[in-house]
């Protein structure tokens, strides 16, 4: 299928050519005929006319396109809006009311709230997929995986699965009994969305990210859908790096969310990496380019101590008020329940449980932590004694002397 056009690098680079491309991101800055200036009209008039075509949208009551100053009198009711101005200006103040400064809904707790584009990270073969469609299932049908919180109410989610055929996907939710066939019942809200098999390109598109994009936005409009799970973008690009393709997308997804109230994850690969070795922004394939569109960033990492054991671990968020823990995960175990396969939560925990605490760089501070918790011990002091001892919490000091044990 990706053999039949060519990626062109560079296609958002030049406007001109991105309005070519792409005029269903540009449909309200384009101007038609019947804009034309009209003689009758005064020069001032003709300036600041607004085309029939851009109609103020229903939440502006004040016309800005025929304003040529912001005086005294407009400053406490400002609301700037023109369609030839990129920005939308109001007074500072002005967000704070309402639910303005709430908190947005929770999708699937901390790691992705109502209105953020979000991005997932794993190595191949972890399972980030099986989640996607365990937190795409959670939001359709309003009951939480818990304990990740979906405080938003059940909704329809779009699931776009650029990875596995429809059998396979169909076999991951199916029992394997033979002999007593069960499916698992999704939510009537859940919509999955696979590519389908194409000949050659429509002759209005010029190669296949292009077609991608159209489709993308064209479904996403057609399914009314607010909540948007791509699986997953590196899926765009054969080579071993994220190119250009990727991000075409991601500037169309960030469009979208904006001027559709969207919320979006994006699923990414990581390329290789130590596998027992903290994860960072770094181990995101194209991590740079891809993280600057996201509002909040999460990774799945594996464990050292069993093979269905997995952690996630908050890297970026934008919406939380306190730090991001540089050590505290949630662990998860691969498991089947008859007909579906997904993760159950375990307990939060420490990274370097995971990865082993040798490899962390903070070993040596821990290593001092726990010979000194051991000493303790030896003096038969409990572990929350040593705990007020040294400042720490029960949990640090069990992990420091497990740690030495290891």
């Amino acid at each position: 299928m990706a053999g039949k056009a060519e990626i062109h690098e560079d296609d958002l680079d030049d406007e001109a050519e991105a309005r070519e491309s792409y005029p269903f991101l540009y449909e309200d800055t384009r101007a038609g005929d019947e804009a034309k200036d009209e003689e009758t009209e005064p020069e001032d008039a003709r300036r600041f006319s607004l085309p029939p075509e851009f109609n103020l949208p229903p939440d502006k009551t004040v016309n800005y396109h025929w304003i040529h100053e912001l005086t005294d009198d407009l400053l406490p009711n400002l609301d700037f809006y023109r369609f030839d101005n990129m920005f939308g200006a109001r007074p500072a103040r002005a967000f704070f009311e309402g639910n303005a400064s709430a908190a947005p809904a929770a999708l699937f707790g901390n790691f992705w709230r109502a209105g953020e584009m979000a991005i997932f990270f794993a190595d191949t073969g972890t399972g980030k997929s099986l989640l996607a469609v365990q937190i795409g299932q959670a939001i359709a049908s309003g009951v939480p995986l818990d304990p990740f919180a979906t405080t938003a109410p059940a909704q329809r989610v779009v699931y776009f699965d650029l990875e596995l055929t429809d059998l396979q996907f169909a076999r991951r939710y199916t029992s394997d009994d033979a002999r007593r066939p069960a499916h698992f019942p999704f939510h009537g809200n859940f919509i999955r969305a696979a590519p389908r098999v194409i000949e050659e390109l429509p002759d209005e598109y010029r190669d296949l990210t292009q077609y991608l994009v159209a489709s993308l936005v064209e479904f996403i409009e057609f399914s009314l859908a607010k909540v948007v799970i791509i699986d997953n973008v590196t899926w765009l690009n054969n080579s071993s790096q994220i190119g250009s393709s990727a991000a075409r997308v991601m500037k169309v997804l960030q469009r979208l969310k904006k001027e559709l109230g969207l919320s979006i994850l994006v699923l990414a690969h990581t390329p290789k990496r130590p596998l027992h070795a903290p994860v960072t922004i770094n181990d995101l394939q194209g991590s740079k380019m891809l993280s600057n569109f996201a509002d909040s960033v999460f990774a799945m990492g594996t464990s050292r101590l069993s093979n269905d054991l997995r952690y996630l671990k908050s890297i970026k968020h934008r919406s939380n008020a306190g730090p991001i823990s540089e050590a505290e995960v949630a662990t998860v175990r691969l498991v089947k329940d008859e007909c579906f396969l997904g993760f159950r939560f375990e307990e939060m925990s420490d990274e370097r449980d995971h990865v082993g605490w040798v490899r962390s760089p903070l070993e040596p501070e821990r290593v001092a932590l726990a010979r000194r918790a051991a000493e303790l011990v030896e003096k038969n002091f409990s572990q929350r004694e040593i705990a007020l001892k040294l400042g720490v919490s029960p949990a640090t000091v069990n992990r420091c002397l497990k740690a030495l044990k290891t």
